[in-house]
């Protein structure tokens, strides 16, 4: 069976491990720092395999997370808030590397099933830590029923989100699994991470390159499913499927 998933350029994934290692570094747990090599191998390693009839997953395990170091009040402008968190970051996206055109080595890769990015903010106290808010940054499929790039929050054993609830799936911008950190990084460090993100350094000028023409081709196929809706604008872009190539050259 032909893949139908979001179409991904290998080597633009691989980039993002390695770029968000580095400009990044500052705010990470080092001692969690080899989670984004070893993803980067993973990766590599699909993609050298010359498999392409069978789907793998790449990840960052959730029992081996890539955490951030302590945020001291920095969850609020000007450290006015009074939790000491911790970021932990997984994933997991279910994959097929695309049947090359030419040559043994794929370029590019389909997702094919579970694609997941779970953030869990840790509160740290006396007595250790505990998860006080979770989030997961998914991608549908095509059967799926809320908007086919979705945040959900239904990680807990009880109310008010508790994990036999599915909803809300809250509407999302297209994500990567390490733009999800991103997002994460500047929810916790309010102020040091929008100063150090917004600098011109090389590492998030690359930073800029490899996320900013994906968004741009996202945002304008949103806006396109928008002008062409029949009735609810919203219940237009609900049941929206991207076409596989929105983020890569026409296949």
């Amino acid at each position: 069976m032909e893949p139908r998933g979001l179409v991904f350029s290998f080597k633009d994934l691989i980039d993002e491990c390695m770029v968000l290692k580095a400009f990044a570094k500052p705010f990470l747990d080092k001692t969690t720092l080899e989670t984004l090599d070893l993803a980067r191998y993973n990766l590599e390693s699909i993609q050298a395999s010359g498999v392409w009839n069978q789907s793998s997953k790449w990840q960052i395990p959730a029992n081996r997370p890539l955490c951030t170091v302590p945020s001291e009040g920095e969850s609020q402008p000007d450290k006015k808030s009074k939790f000491l968190l911790r970021g932990k970051f997984s994933f997991v996206w279910e994959i097929r590397a695309e049947k090359p055109k030419k040559g043994p080595r794929s370029h590019t890769f389909s997702l094919e099933g579970l694609a997941s990015t779970v953030i869990d903010i840790m509160e740290q106290t006396s007595d250790g830590e505990r998860c006080i808010a979770h989030w997961t940054v998914d991608v549908g499929d095509h059967s799926s029923p809320g908007t086919h790039f979705h945040f959900q929050m239904n990680g807990f054993e009880k109310p008010p989100f508790p994990k036999a609830l599915d909803i809300p799936r809250l509407p999302a911008p297209l994500m990567s699994p390490f733009l999800a950190i991103d997002l994460a990084l500047g929810e916790l460090f309010q102020d040091r991470w929008a100063l150090h993100a917004t600098s011109e350094s090389p590492d998030i000028r690359r930073w800029r390159n490899l996320h900013g023409e994906r968004l741009l081709r996202f945002f304008k196929w949103q806006s396109g499913c928008v002008e062409r809706a029949a009735g609810s604008p919203w219940i237009a872009l609900k049941k929206a499927k991207p076409p596989r190539d929105l983020l890569v050259c026409k296949l």
